[in-house]
């Protein structure tokens, strides 16, 4: 009987451990919830495809992303991208 149970607690062991190490490569977002996908009005979208180099491009969207998540306020985005501002 006590090796019935040495085994049961060898086998809650391991797949303890194992789920540990799935988590740690799990890909997360920073909150540890799935990433919400924004949207970019098309005159924000304009400003960053207009970069020449597409390196450039991908961090205009990024920092276009970044500042939205701050400020949850379009026009305070387009303000920092030197766009201007839309009317409300």
């Amino acid at each position: 009987m006590l090796a019935h149970l040495l085994w049961a607690a060898v086998a809650v062991y391991a797949v303890h451990n194992a789920a540990r190490v799935v988590l740690a490569f799990a890909p997360v977002s920073a909150k540890g919830t799935e990433v919400e996908e924004i949207a970019i009005p098309d005159d924000l979208m304009a400003f960053a495809m207009s970069q020449s180099e597409q390196w450039a491009q991908e961090e205009a969207v990024r920092a276009i992303q970044q500042n939205y998540e701050l400020w949850k306020d379009w026009n305070r985005v387009r303000a920092a991208m030197s766009i201007g501002r839309m009317p409300s």
